[in-house]
């Protein structure tokens, strides 16, 4: 008989924020109200047994056990037992069954059958296996189309998780939580150049590796601080896939070259020539919110921020923006008052109005009825009341005292 764990689990949040780990809770959160199986495809140490955890503690009440059977184990004994006498011990709750794929060709056929009578018989029973991303493409390769991986595609719901390359950046927040959770690399310290490294290198054994290196480290260390030098000594292959970065200079530029410049200002705080106009007048002026972090600006921000920049005009909300984003409202919202300083409706406002005044001063004829429709106001006397109060004099009065220069 296999090894088999019997587990209530008080399972551990996913470590990070970036979009990566965003849209696989989105897609947990979707397939923990199915009771479909699903089949979990990610590379070693990527998380798929934490990825189990989530679907059995989000789908079934806390005092439904999940079992988890490494099929490695069961050796040649007759698959189809196997698996009856799991499920037997599962009862209502959820069997994850790891490294599916070692299952031979005719255990694989003597699973089939048993299979596919599950969703009669036990109704409630949560059904998860798991494999590599390797082995998943060789099985949908055209020379392995009929192995026992390419009939769970058809026959579950599939699960891919994010290899840590490809959420590099959750690594800072990876390395605060092992800090946090692990005595012994408490007290390890990284100069910023090593910890670019960490964040460069391409992590093919994926989170278990970067606690792996941290556990060495913090042994090698000496309570010393471990620079570059140091980790690249210890890890030398890191050196062929990444290269120390130079600190960052905190220089404010444009954040991506494809937005307006109404939009880049936002980001930069640079305050437009016409909007001082007003303040030299003393007719008083709301100046642009100053940007905390210009330079750090998030990945999902820019995406937000460019659809912004293309739709303005248009009825816009925060959760249409943060849907485009991959990332949920409340974040978007976060990510807007960190980076540019000011909400998503106070950012959009200011988008809409700085795009009047270049349509108010470059044609002298423009009515403010045709202006307001054109940047996006749905009400005149509302587009006219926040116009004043952020330059200071109306949408005519601006067009007036421009047509004079």
């Amino acid at each position: 008989m296999s090894t088999v764990l019997k587990l209530t689990p008080a399972v551990q949040p996913w470590i990070g924020t970036s979009d990566a780990l965003f849209k696989l809770n989105q897609q947990i959160n979707q397939l923990a109200h199915c009771n479909l199986p699903v089949h979990i495809i990610g590379e070693p140490g990527s998380g798929k047994h934490l990825a189990a955890c989530h679907l059995h503690n989000l789908g079934k009440a806390s005092s439904e056990s999940l079992i988890v059977s490494n099929v490695a184990n069961w050796g040649e004994q007759c698959a189809a037992a196997q698996l009856e006498q799991l499920i037997a011990q599962t009862q209502n709750g959820s069997l994850y069954l790891k490294n599916i794929d070692m299952l031979s060709s005719a255990q694989a056929e003597s699973v089939k059958d048993y299979w596919l009578n599950l969703s009669t018989e036990y109704p409630a029973l949560r059904l998860i296996t798991s494999t590599t991303c390797e082995k998943q493409a060789e099985a949908l390769g055209q020379s392995q189309q009929h192995s026992f991986l390419s009939w769970l595609h058809y026959h579950c719901l599939e699960l891919r998780v994010p290899s840590l390359h490809e959420r590099k950046e959750d690594i800072d927040a990876l390395v605060k939580h092992y800090r946090g959770t692990c005595q012994h690399i408490a007290n390890l310290q990284l100069q910023p150049q090593a910890l670019e490294i960490l964040k460069a290198y391409n992590w093919p054994h994926n989170v278990k590796q970067l606690k792996r290196c941290l556990d060495k480290l913090s042994f090698l260390s000496n309570q010393q601080a471990v620079s570059s030098q140091a980790l690249l000594s210890i890890f030398p292959a890191m050196q062929t896939e990444a290269t120390p970065k130079p600190m960052a200079m905190h220089v404010l530029k444009p954040v991506e070259p494809s937005l307006t410049e109404e939009v880049q200002s936002l980001i930069q705080c640079n305050d437009e020539h016409d909007l001082l106009v007003a303040e030299q007048r003393g007719e008083g002026i709301a100046a642009t919110p100053a940007a905390p972090h210009p330079h750090k600006s998030h990945p999902a921000l820019i995406r937000a921020l460019q659809f912004v920049d293309k739709n303005f005009e248009k009825p816009l909300s925060l959760s249409e923006v943060a849907s485009y984003a991959c990332v949920s409202p409340s974040h978007l919202s976060f990510l807007f008052k960190r980076f540019v300083g000011q909400s998503f409706k106070q950012t959009l406002l200011r988008i809409r109005i700085k795009r009047a005044m270049v349509l108010l001063r470059e044609d002298p004829y423009s009515q403010v009825t045709e202006v307001c429709d054109d940047v996006g106001f749905s009400d005149l006397s509302f587009f006219v009341r926040k116009f004043k109060s952020v330059v200071g004099v109306s949408p005519g009065v601006y067009r007036d005292q421009r047509t004079k220069h």
